[in-house]
């Protein structure tokens, strides 16, 4: 007997979801169009169209399908109906535009993981690599456009700051620990230890001992909803350039809002001076972004180096896990470095004073650097610095 696919699978379950909706009979459902999204690489995600008859008429829908990743995902406990839960909460209780989420699926039985289906979202998402200043459609855009979709993201974390999360999220305070920065910095030192295992690792060793060590001097703020991934490419853009949808939010926690702020900077420098790249007209530099932020949030920001250090410790922490996935499944070779020298790396050992590895061959590739003009840092750039 043929084992059902996963297709025939989604759609049998489709099938019943609808019917439950409707109350009608749903008939002649077909899925076409399956395919995965451009950005994105924490989760699963399947792209697809849904046409079927109800009661008689024709229906379709365009979804998407997020299901928990498997071992070699990037986080230690991955978790789509939570993330199904902060889209739902957002969706309630903000006006932080996401995608209408349908249904979730803890079962694993269904799909061999659990997962939730939304609505997709029409629009555009920048490019990632080798950055979003060097490939993609924003470098057609004028300077004062680029600034106005620049803005529209900044409102939106802005926004996801102003949310009332004891009322839409409280269940992610209860994950464990006061919310704050102790809690959020504990969960982050158990995911990086999970990561690395029993292996030394000289700069994010550094980086996470740094952390541990200031946090009782740190002014973390009132705790807010944090996103955990803010970023610009981390958001769908319609037509005029404001934000369709902020998406991925399988990090989302309680904490503090520097959380997001720190890594928004992070990974600007990420995408320029960090890997060479020379920023595009009309998007703001760290200075002007964290006056922005503050100007908007009404909410002063307290010692945004220390949470800049502990974001690219985030950041160093999914390249690291990236790379073992690469390593395990034969596209990166045994003894590949890219989890340990690349742009991440180096931002953290800058910052905590320490030597600047050589980027490593595999990730230059793996960013797709190579095809970036060389350029040293500028040395007038405000990226912010950590005197030890």
């Amino acid at each position: 007997m043929m084992t059902a696919t996963l297709e025939d699978r989604l759609a049998r379950w489709l099938r019943d979801r609808l019917a439950e909706e409707s109350d009608a009979q749903v008939t002649d459902l077909r899925l076409s169009s399956l395919g995965r999204p451009g950005a994105g690489q924490s989760s699963e995600t399947t792209l697809f169209t849904a046409r079927w008859r109800e009661g008689g008429h024709p229906r379709s829908a365009d979804l998407v399908l997020r299901r928990r990743p498997g071992p070699d995902g990037i986080f230690m406990r991955p978790s789509a109906v939570r993330e199904f839960s902060v889209l739902a909460g957002l969706a309630r209780h903000s006006r932080v535009p996401v995608p209408a989420v349908r249904w979730a699926e803890p079962d694993a039985a269904v799909l061999g993981a659990p997962f939730f289906v939304m609505d997709q979202v029409p629009g555009r998402v920048p490019a990632a690599k080798p950055s979003i200043h060097r490939v993609g459609w924003l470098l057609p855009l004028r300077p004062d456009e680029r600034r106005r979709l620049w803005e529209s993201a900044m409102d939106v974390l802005v926004a996801v700051h102003a949310v009332p999360w004891r009322r839409s999220h409280a269940f992610l305070a209860e994950e464990g620990g006061e919310p704050g920065l102790r809690a959020h910095l504990d969960r982050t030192a158990a995911w990086y230890r999970w990561a690395v295992g029993d292996r030394r690792f000289a700069i994010t060793d550094a980086a996470l001992e740094y952390l541990l060590d200031n946090r009782g001097a740190v002014t973390p703020g009132d705790p807010v909803l944090v996103w955990g991934d803010a970023r610009i490419g981390n958001m769908i853009f319609a037509d005029d350039l404001t934000v369709a949808a902020a998406i991925d939010w399988e990090v989302a926690t309680i904490g503090p809002a520097a959380v997001d702020v720190a890594h928004w900077l992070i990974f600007d420098e990420f995408a320029t001076t960090a890997c060479g790249v020379q920023r595009l007209p009309g998007f703001p530099d760290r200075r002007a972004t964290i006056a922005q932020y503050q100007d908007r949030s009404g909410r002063t920001l307290h010692d945004l180096e220390y949470f800049e250090v502990l974001q690219g410790l985030f950041l160093a922490t999914t390249l690291i896990r990236q790379a073992d996935a690469g390593i395990r499944s034969g596209r990166l070779a045994e003894g590949s470095r890219m989890g340990h020298d690349n742009a991440v790396t180096q931002m953290l050992a800058r910052r905590l004073g320490l030597p600047v590895p050589e980027l490593a061959e595999d990730y230059v590739r793996h960013r797709r650097l190579d095809a970036v003009p060389s350029a040293a840092p500028d040395p007038h750039a405000d990226t912010g610095t950590i005197d030890l």
